[in-house]
């Protein structure tokens, strides 16, 4: 397949030992260390290794600085860590531009299943390798570009996934969808969790990814597989997502008359909220419909969710969304956000 704009097929750098300078390079000079997209292997105690995988989305950045200074706490490589880690980072060339992804580009943590995309080769590449590894477990690490709190993100429901997402944070989301993701092609290898670190540059989420990885590599196996008390708390699956029709010009707050859809300029604070039926999300100026609800089976679940009268967009029913952003730039590559509901585990359905 050719590639979607002028940027070559990617090529995976496998590198047998941390390369020199990275624990000190800031994210916009990596590309003077890594050539491109890089699995890394920093030797450990016996043991399988830890996954670990950053800068998916290039402008992501907080799981780039957590490693660098939890190599650098441990002196990697010349000391050996707790137990042994292999590194996949992600999307080098849009991390040194601090984008999500190149215009051109596949989004990298959308091209774990089917083949859509030259990138597609470099996933299964990756995942040949890391099932060739077959690690304890996968962790992939991201920001949310809204604000939102930290919480852990689930495929799969059993104890040793949800006991990784718990011990990062009490709010953990279960989704099947958008199934290209990474992590739900790891956790067909090993338990595997996707972890949202807030927004990125944020000290404090860099210090819990951090001390998370932490606790990962000095805990026995068994400990850290092995859920903690009421695990179960503050469980959310994720129903839906919230998509803006291309074309659309999205504003926020006090929108300019060219604006085709005006959402409030507090959405973020929605995220995790309960937010009750007949919420005002925004306005619009065209007749057509402004934004599209899509639920796990792909089909157009709008009139569910979502009304839309004298140029208002309400909610139709009880709504926990999570991910709403301000930057247009990612709800137009991406989505407007998601929506969840409540979700407790009945014990004779878990996988």
């Amino acid at each position: 397949m050719e590639p979607l704009n002028d940027y070559p097929v990617p090529a995976l750098h496998r590198f047998k030992r941390l390369p020199d300078g990275f624990i000190d390079a800031p994210v916009e000079r990596l590309g003077a260390i890594l050539p491109g997209p890089a699995l890394i292997r920093i030797e450990g105690e016996p043991g399988p290794p830890l996954f670990v995988s950053i800068l998916l989305h290039g402008n992501e950045t907080t799981g780039f600085d957590a490693m660098q200074r939890l190599l650098a706490g441990y002196d990697a490589p010349h000391r050996l860590l707790p137990r042994p880690m292999l590194l996949f980072v992600g999307n080098v060339a849009a991390a040194v531009q601090g984008l999500r992804k190149l215009d051109g580009q596949a989004d990298y943590n959308r091209i774990w299943h089917d083949e859509r995309y030259p990138e597609h080769r470099l996933a299964r590449e990756v995942l040949a390798e890391v099932a060739k590894a077959a690690p304890l477990a996968a962790i992939d690490l991201h920001n949310n570009t809204g604000k939102n709190p930290h919480y852990g993100c689930v495929n799969r429901l059993d104890d040793a996934t949800l006991s990784l997402a718990r011990r990062f944070s009490r709010t953990i989301v279960w989704f099947t969808e958008p199934h290209e993701v990474i992590s739900i092609a790891l956790s067909r290898i090993c338990p595997s969790v996707t972890l949202e670190c807030g927004v990125s540059g944020n000290a404090a989420g860099t210090s819990h990814v951090e001390n998370y990885l932490l606790h990962c590599l000095e805990l026995s196996a068994e400990a850290l597989l092995t859920p903690p008390p009421n695990y179960l708390n503050d469980l959310f699956h994720t129903t839906a997502r919230i998509i803006v029709p291309e074309g659309r010009r999205v504003e926020f707050g006090a929108c300019l008359d060219s604006a085709d859809i005006c959402l409030r300029d507090d959405l973020e604070t929605l995220n995790f909220e309960r937010v009750p039926e007949g919420a005002e999300l925004g306005r619009y100026r065209d007749d057509v419909s402004p934004l599209v609800v899509i639920d796990n089976e792909e089909r157009d679940v709008t009139d569910r969710y979502l009304s839309f009268s004298d140029q208002r967009i309400l909610t139709k029913l009880p709504v926990v969304p999570s991910m709403f952003t301000r930057d247009v730039r990612v709800i137009m590559q991406d989505c407007l956000g998601y929506i969840m509901e409540p979700y407790e585990v009945k014990r004779d359905s878990r996988d």
